[in-house]
């Protein structure tokens, strides 16, 4: 059965959704302009693996294969989370050179970068500004949640 399918996991990364991709009441006009893709295949997140090097956070790997990626609002953040195609060729862009320990995976469409930091034992997500050093990284939580939480409640200014 495939991953997108399984009624269990499915149910788990929807509630991830329907908790903080869509029940906030925003000021923004654009929050109905959500966009959600078809789930990405298992074989696509596995070649980007192999090619990064690296195993994906699981709950990351779970959102994918329910949304390849997300462009919209959550709660006040804006957000863009890059389909995994485009994750290996970002990263390489815009992270290989002077950030090699980080793995692009979006935006807020701005000067930010949304990036998976897989310096320690257990990876991190964050923010990082595309023009910045090392020390200019917000780690924003060790779960796909957790970071998702961060940018539903917009509260990572004050970390």
């Amino acid at each position: 059965m495939p991953f997108s399918k399984h009624p269990l996991l499915v149910a788990i990364v929807n509630g991830l959704i329907n908790k903080y991709f869509s029940d906030k009441p925003t000021t923004s006009d654009y929050a109905e302009l959500n966009i959600f893709f078809p789930p990405a295949e298992i074989s696509a997140i596995e070649l980007v693996e192999k090619n990064l090097g690296i195993k994906l956070p699981q709950d990351y790997v779970d959102f994918l294969l329910t949304t390849n990626g997300f462009a919209g609002m959550i709660g006040e953040s804006y957000v863009v989370f890059e389909q995994i195609k485009k994750v290996e060729e970002y990263t390489s862009s815009y992270c290989s050179e002077f950030f090699p320990w980080a793995i692009y995976i979006g935006t807020d469409g701005g000067n930010e970068m949304y990036v998976i930091d897989k310096r320690g034992l257990s990876y991190n997500f964050g923010l990082l500004p595309y023009i910045s050093d090392v020390n200019d990284f917000i780690n924003l939580g060790n779960t796909f949640e957790g970071f998702i939480r961060h940018l539903y409640d917009n509260d990572f200014w004050t970390k």
